[in-house]
């Protein structure tokens, strides 16, 4: 790693923002700006690049990955836990090794968690859910670059568009580490562990604009380890998305899209495949 995580963090107010992770895609006649963003920050993560205002100001519409306000609603909340947390007889046990449960058990006791809060979680919140106690310690406890436009663009009343429904998005979660989710919760614990040396570089790459340094920090590895979730999170997501971004393109309207920063980069990712469709795509300086 290039630098600990907390000289990163501070290092991150004064780099010079050269670019930034906003492109602008036309087609030589209409125009859209693809953002990608980073669902959890930092306060000090705030303002964002300048190059996202400017992307912001200059459409007509947001889209989303899907309907924000949608995620925080009890009837969701109640399809998550249906989907996401096992039923009454079953429990983690039944799906991954007591070496791992022995694993998951020593990390969680590090951070204060008692092991049995986690028994009842499926996999794929088990990832999840050590994702969200690490970036909690690391202090990212600010909300996104994509509620921050959403909450922005209601205010301002901008048109929205969503690339999938919340219950699609919640298929693909649940889906994480099927079959092979010893390995996967194995590989989740190991991955946080990390994230404190990684953070800071993951941040300065996305801050930037360095979309290959980015991929290679959070994605190359996992890509190789993990093919079918990265195909099943990333690529398929990616394949489905872009006849509704060309909709959109032949639309006279000029939209922002805002998607996961992991999203933009590699051989299917949206700048690949939408310059293979024929856009012009040009980082924004």
């Amino acid at each position: 790693m290039r630098r600990i995580a907390s000289m990163a963090l501070a290092t991150l107010l004064t780099l010079p923002a050269y670019s930034a992770s906003v492109w602008k895609v036309t087609d030589g006649e209409n125009t859209m700006y693809l953002g990608g963003t980073l669902h959890i920050l930092s306060p000090q993560d705030y303002p964002l690049p300048e190059e996202f205002k400017t992307a912001y100001s200059q459409s007509d519409a947001l889209v989303f990955e899907t309907d924000i306000a949608a995620l925080s609603t009890p009837e969701f909340a109640q399809k998550s836990l249906q989907m996401l947390t096992y039923g009454e007889g079953a429990s983690l046990k039944d799906d991954v090794s007591d070496k791992t449960l022995k694993q998951l058990e020593a990390h969680l006791a590090a951070r204060g968690v008692p092991v049995d809060r986690f028994m009842n979680l499926r996999p794929a919140l088990v990832g999840i859910s050590l994702s969200m106690i690490e970036f909690q310690r690391l202090g990212l406890t600010s909300q996104g670059v994509d509620k921050y436009y959403y909450t922005l663009g209601m205010g301002d009343g901008k048109a929205m568009h969503f690339l999938e429904s919340p219950e699609q998005q919640l298929t693909f979660i649940s889906k994480m580490g099927e079959g092979n989710e010893d390995a996967y919760v194995s590989y989740a614990i190991e991955d946080v562990k990390r994230m404190p040396e990684m953070l800071g570089d993951l941040k300065d790459d996305w801050r930037e604009g360095d979309m290959a340094g980015f991929f290679r920090l959070s994605m190359e590895d996992f890509a190789k380890e993990y093919p079918d979730i990265y195909d099943l999170l990333l690529t398929s997501r990616n394949n489905n998305w872009m006849p509704v971004l060309a909709d959109l393109m032949a639309t006279p309207e000029t939209e922002f899209v805002l998607v996961g920063a992991m999203h933009i980069p590699g051989d299917t990712g949206l700048i690949t495949q939408l310059k293979a469709k024929g856009y012009s795509v040009e980082q924004m300086k």
